[in-house]
This record gives C-alpha cells, structure tokens and sequence, in this order.
C-alpha cells in the first residue's frame, strides 16, 4: 500500500520549509536544503523583492508529479522502533521504498516502524539522532557497563512498577546493559557522556559537516525550539505590480531562458540568432524583443541590484499605500484607492467619536487586491546562535517564495497628535520598561522591532482590529494578517495594513476591504475600542507590569489583545492596551471619552421602563 505523502506549496515556507521536521502518516521527515531541489524550475517574478533579499531569482518549491520530482525530504529520525516487539532499528537510505512507510523485518506481516520520540539539537542549527547506543551504556549505577559492539541490538522498552515519566521507558541493548530516559531531557545529558555536536543536518554526509563547538541538547522532536524559521515578506507595487510591466508578451519576452542570456550578456556574439529564437518561442516580432531588451539593459543601468536597501522596500511600500493611483488596470497586482474619513453624510450619534478618531487618523485606503511575496531567508534551532541559510551556504543565487493574493485596509495616524502624545512621560516610562526587557531577552535575537511608544499603540492596535474585524469581514481570525509601518526621525512613519492573503491568485472577495469604508469602519474601532477598554481579566491584566514571554507585553493577555499565531508577525508580545485606551496616557482615550458620553446620553433619553 503506499502512503501519500503531500504538503501544500506554501506549506513548504513555512511551517515545513527547509530544515522543519514534519510528521505525517505516522512517519517524521525533514526537510532537505534547496541545493537538492530537482525538478522543473519555477520562477516567481518579483526581480525588485529579489533583490532586497540579496539573490537573484525567487523560485516557488517544485511540484510533485509522476516522474518524481518534488520536494526532497529526508526520514528523520532514522532510529525507528516496532510497537509490537520494541526492537529498535538504525534505517538507512538504501532501505527506502518509493511510496512505503518503513516496516519491521522481524514480525509478521512487517507492521510500520515509528520514530524515536527525542532528537538531539544544538544552537548553531545543527539535527542529529540521539546516540542510542551510547545512551544505553551509560547508566551511571552500572560502571561495570563497557560498549558491547552490539550497536543495532537495541530495544525500546516499557518498566514496570515505576510509574509514568520518562522514567518508564528504557533504552536496553541485548547485552544487557540499559537506562531510563529520565535524564535525557536534562541539559548536559550529552556533555556529561562526552558527546559534540557533528555539526551537520541528518540528510547530509560526514564529509559535509562542520565544525561546531556547540554541546547538543535532546528536544523532543516536536518541540516549538526545534526549529525557527526566518522568513521575509514584501508586497509587490507599482510599478512591477502593473500589469503593463509584469503581463502580457514582455512578461513571456523577459521570463525566456534566452532573453536571460542576452540580458547578462548585451554582447553576446550570437546576440541576433537569441533574438530571433526568442521571437519565434514567444511568437512576437523581433522588434519587440530588441524593445524590451533595450528597456531591461536602461533599468539595469539605472538601478542595479546593489543600490536596493534594506529599508527601502518599507519605504517604497509606505509611499504606495499613502498615494494611491488615480486609475488602474483590473489585472494589476496592487489595487488601491483612498476613501472619506469620517463620512460626509455625518454617523448620526457616533459624529462627536467620528470627529476624535478623524483628528488621530490621517488617511484610510482600502487596496482591494495586493499580491504579497513571502521569502524563507533561513532557520534557527534552540537558542537560535545562528541563521542557517536555506542552501547550507552552498552559494546558491535564489531563495525559495510563495506568492499569495488578497485586500486589506490600510490606517495612516496623524504625526503631530503622535508627537504630542509620545512626548507623555507614562507613555515613554512603559515603552522604555518593555525595551529594556526585549534587550536583556533571547527573543531580541529574531524580533526585529524598536520598541518606541507609537510601535506598541500601532501593534496593540493592529491586534484589537484584527479581532474585531474578524466577525466582520467573514474570515476565520487567524486568515488576517498585520502589517506595521513604523519609523521616528526625518521619516516618520506610522500606519498598519491589516490584510487576508490566501494561495488562490484569483484573490479575495472584497469582504475585508469593504469594512475600511467609513460607515463601517467607525463602528469597528469604537467596538475593538470598547473591547480593549475592558477585559474580562481585569483588573489583573489591566494593572498587570509583566505578561507573556519574558514579560515582554504588559496589559495584554487572551482575553482582549493576542491574535493567532499566524497574524503576528511579533510572537504576540510588545503589547499594551493602555496605551489605547487609559484616561490618562491612551491615544485614543478622547474617542472612548466621546463614546462613552454618547452611551450616556443614549440612556438618559431612553422612555421609562
């Protein structure tokens, strides 16, 4: 029987991008660096993102087909044992049948092996199996015990009369000699044995290794610091995201494998020969191929790869959303127009909240299509040392990518009332407490954030949106993702994109644009402001100085201010709800007083029961 053994592509970014261990079928694998991709070459257009992320090509996981190819993945671990008699089995590649879960060869009918519960990692991002044998030798009640050479003779056994733990289950070898697993959890399980890491991943060879002078620690495999990935995001925009520049027969003309050749090579001896070749494949005249080399050859001259920074993919994402276009093609990838804040037609009750909120909220555009390009960069293990790239350091030029297509909301605050507001000492005293405890923590080694006053409003604020929105715009909440725009100084930023991108490149239905229309949006803020101003948790959270992680949140918990895991791009920590909605120090603590006087109101005037 054979076993289907599938993953969505854009699963295979994340959460099983390069070096994740993956369980499936009851089976565990792990995912073999992109050097060992085979299969057709998929490239995703996004030469601006690329180039941010410093390669050349964005290439999407190749897809599994009846040849073959597809992902690579690697059983891991390879110290499988049987359920029936216990015996513990070494697997190796030679033993692998396409399609075919690994069987015992030692009971009837050869029922499916299962993997060892435990791994052994280091810092430095290094997978290896746990040394079984050794362990198994090791007790140190037993000295008399010596390596009986007997290294595939193991069993995984269960104790009796001892309880349950770790310490009811044993690693026995047939020469006698066996331990419990109770220690190998412990931290310097593996120094005290005097085993070093091999510095190497479980689907590469000994010659392949390097050096590490890390100790391994044992995880279970499952465990959430077994694997971090490290991945990038950036939104495709004009003008690439034009259909002018990225459809149509340019796009067939600059994707051409000979195109390509001529664009390295401008002088290429057979330059008219590619010309006419890539006329006739792409069936357009050669004018037209010559055209677009000639524009290509300007762009190259005029931006190469080099000039493109760091920030500048914020910056130029920041400008796209805060000056939409007047008219756009239906086909492009970013679509966006801005819309009235507060209504002209007035809210009826809720003016007096619509004229607070319209003196903190500079602008609200709604992009009713945005094409986004999500790039791993690398992955980390345990205490997260070093970023391991996705080729091993093979000197690969391409990153793997997943395109995704959605809509969203984009909120600009108005810098003076900002400004104002940070000048606040609570307001600076709570921001300097959480960056003084995000420098002193492990996270500070991912979490790429400077943690300023305006950063905590904007992120608690994404959250509370999201939240909110969520029953609106008929997502699961966990479909909605945040963006943050973020930046004192020259060039001050501060806006969030609050957006869903699904794999489907036909895009969304426009429910969660929509809801950035100023009759709808009104009534979304006043509630998330609502919500935040009550927890159901409170006072404790209200008055609480450390939660989450590290303490790296304060007035944030559950019940009111964290999202899905998916919608954070901050590990839901660096939140406060006090910084929204407290009387003395909220942003927007005039909007809750105007709410709340309108509450007030409204049952003053209600008739007498």
């Amino acid at each position: 029987m054979r076993n289907e053994r599938t993953v969505r592509r854009s699963q295979s970014i994340t959460p099983f991008g390069v070096g994740a261990v993956i369980d499936i079928l009851g089976e565990s694998f792990v995912a073999e660096d992109i050097s060992r991709w085979r299969g057709r070459r998929e490239l995703l257009q996004a030469p601006r993102i690329a180039a941010h992320f410093g390669v050349e090509e964005l290439r999407t996981p190749p897809a599994a087909d009846v040849r073959g190819s597809g992902l690579p993945y690697f059983r891991f671990p390879q110290w499988l044992f049987c359920g029936r008699c216990r015996r513990m089995t070494r697997w190796s590649v030679k033993q692998e049948e396409p399609g075919k879960a690994a069987g015992c060869s030692a009971c009837h009918g050869h029922p499916q092996l299962v993997p060892m519960r435990f791994v052994s990692v280091c810092g430095n991002g290094h997978l290896d199996d746990v040394n079984w044998v050794r362990w198994a030798h090791s007790d140190p009640a037993r000295r008399e015990q010596r390596q009986c050479g007997r290294s595939n003779e193991l069993k995984f056994e269960h104790v009796k009369g001892v309880g349950g733990g770790l310490e009811s289950v044993r690693v026995r070898c047939e020469c006698g000699a066996s331990r419990s697993l109770k220690d190998l959890p412990a931290p310097d399980s593996m120094k005290r044995l005097g085993i070093t890491c091999r510095g190497r991943q479980p689907w590469q060879f000994d010659a392949e290794a390097e050096k590490c002078a890390h100790t391994p620690v044992v995880l279970q495999r499952g465990a959430s610091s077994v694997y971090f990935s490290r991945l990038g995001s950036a939104i495709d925009i004009p003008p690439e995201s034009n259909w002018s520049v990225w459809g149509g027969a340019a796009s067939r003309i600059r994707n051409n494998d000979n195109f390509r050749l001529m664009e390295s090579d401008p002088e290429h001896p057979l330059l008219g020969s590619l010309i006419d070749m890539v006329a006739e494949q792409e069936d357009v005249s050669t004018g037209q191929v010559r055209a677009v080399l000639e524009d290509r050859l300007g762009v190259k001259l005029a931006e190469p790869v080099e000039d493109v920074s760091i920030g500048d993919i914020e910056t130029r994402e920041w400008v796209a959303l805060t000056r939409p276009a007047a008219a756009h093609d239906p086909r492009d990838n970013f679509i966006s127009k801005e819309t009235p804040f507060p209504h002209p037609a007035g809210h009826d009750e809720l003016q007096p909240v619509a004229d607070e909120i319209s003196r903190l909220v500079d602008q609200v555009v709604l992009v009713s299509r945005l094409r986004e390009v999500r790039v791993l960069q690398g992955f980390q293990r345990h205490t997260m040392d070093r970023v391991v790239p996705p080729d091993l350091g093979k000197g690969e030029r391409f990153l793997p990518a997943i395109e995704v297509f959605g809509e969203g909301v984009f909120l600009s605050f108005n810098e003076k009332a900002l400004a104002d507001w940070e000048a606040g000492g609570e307001v600076r005293g709570r921001a300097t407490t959480l960056r003084s405890r995000l420098a002193g923590s492990m996270h500070a080694r991912w979490l790429d954030a400077e943690v300023t006053p305006r950063f905590l409003m904007l992120h608690t604020l994404a959250h509370v949106l999201m939240r909110a929105m969520a029953f609106e715009a008929g997502y699961s909440s966990s479909s909605l993702r945040e963006r943050l725009y973020c930046s004192t100084g020259a060039e001050a930023k501060a806006g969030i994109l609050i957006y869903t991108a699904a794999g489907d490149s036909e895009g969304t239905m426009g429910g969660l644009a929509r809801l950035g229309e100023a009759d709808r949006l009104l009534p979304i803020i006043t509630s998330a402001l609502v919500a935040s101003d009550w927890c159901s948790l409170d006072p404790v959270c209200r008055e609480s100085r450390a939660q989450g992680i590290d303490g790296l949140s304060l007035a944030a918990c559950h019940a009111c201010s964290l999202a899905s895991e998916t919608s954070c791009v901050y590990g839901n920590v660096l939140l406060d709800r006090m910084m929204l909605v407290d009387p003395g120090h909220g942003f927007f603590s005039d909007c809750l007083g105007a709410l709340l006087d309108v509450q007030g109101h409204e049952v003053d005037d209600a008739p007498p029961a």
